[in-house]
């Protein structure tokens, strides 16, 4: 269960046509004093795979939003240098923490109120469970962004669907084990 005074995290599926409301809506939580997270299934571009990687992101964000502080973290990184940039968003020094999945777990910044997932076909359940969880964690109402490109809502759309219908762990994992047999 939630701790008291918790608000569920409100989960919606969009393409790429909603990207500049979805932009918008960032921006207001950044005049709110909110932070954001954007998570992206790869470090750096694949010649092999069309997805966005953190980098290309990171320099995307920076340009979209020049007036906040944007930061990037992934697994490549040496961990002091990691958890200095963790420390820097916790204490609200930067706005926007782009990242891979390297902070789905033990990451705690209640200021934190979205959360952009690009790719989210890229992630399992119980993933995107986890990274969901990193935001949501005080009284304040946070939304976390599915972020689909047109191919994306092929094989993955039944699972993603339910994904933002639900945030009982339990029930995710039940659909899990269905989807995989």
């Amino acid at each position: 269960e939630k701790p008291p005074g918790r608000l569920p995290v409100a989960t919606k599926l969009v393409t790429d046509d909603d990207r500049p409301a979805v932009y918008a809506s960032v921006a207001r939580h950044f005049d709110n004093g909110e932070q954001a997270f954007v998570v992206c299934p790869l470090i750096e571009e694949s010649e092999k795979l069309d997805l966005v990687s953190a980098v290309k992101t990171f320099d995307s964000m920076q340009a979209t939003f020049p007036r906040h502080r944007v930061g990037m973290v992934h697994g490549r990184m040496k961990a002091d240098e990691r958890n200095e940039l963790m420390g820097r968003f916790r204490q609200k020094e930067l706005d926007m923490l782009v990242a891979t999945s390297v902070i789905e777990v033990g990451v705690d910044i209640p200021n934190a109120t979205m959360m952009l997932i690009e790719h989210p076909e890229r992630f399992g359940l119980a993933q995107l469970h986890q990274l969901r969880g990193r935001i949501g964690r005080s009284d304040r109402q946070s939304y976390c962004i599915l972020l689909a490109g047109g191919a994306a809502f092929g094989e993955a759309e039944e699972r993603l669907r339910f994904f933002t219908s639900t945030t009982d762990g339990f029930r995710l994992a039940e659909k899990d084990l269905e989807l995989r047999g």
